[in-house]
C-alpha cells in the first residue's frame, strides 16, 4: 500500500468507536425495554423486543452515516493529495 493511501490513526480510532457506539445504543434500548416490561408487567417482553429492534435500526443508521462521512473525507484528502502531486510535477 502506498504511503499516500494508508489510513491515518485517527481513522482507526473513529472506526473502532463505532462498535462502542452501537453497543451503548443497543444496550440502552434493552435497558429501557426491560424497564417498561417490568413497569407494565407484560406477559411477554414486547417492549424489550420492540425497543431493541428500534435501537438496532438507529445504531445501523449511525454507523452508515459515519462510514459514509469518513469515506468522503478520505476521498477528499486523496483527491487533494493527487492534485498537489500533479501541481508539483
Amino acid at each position: 500500500m502506498a504511503k499516500d493511501k494508508e489510513p491515518r490513526k485517527s481513522d482507526y480510532l473513529r472506526y473502532s468507536s463505532l462498535g462502542f457506539q452501537m453497543v451503548i445504543t443497543i444496550g440502552l434500548g434493552a435497558w429501557a425495554g426491560t424497564y417498561l416490561d417490568e413497569k407494565y408487567q407484560t406477559e411477554q417482553p414486547y417492549y424489550t423486543i420492540a425497543i431493541i429492534l428500534f435501537a438496532i435500526a438507529i445504531a445501523l443508521y449511525q454507523v452508515i452515516k459515519e462510514v459514509m462521512q469518513l469515506s468522503k473525507n478520505s476521498d477528499d484528502s486523496e483527491d487533494n493529495s493527487t492534485k498537489n502531486q500533479d501541481k508539483s510535477k
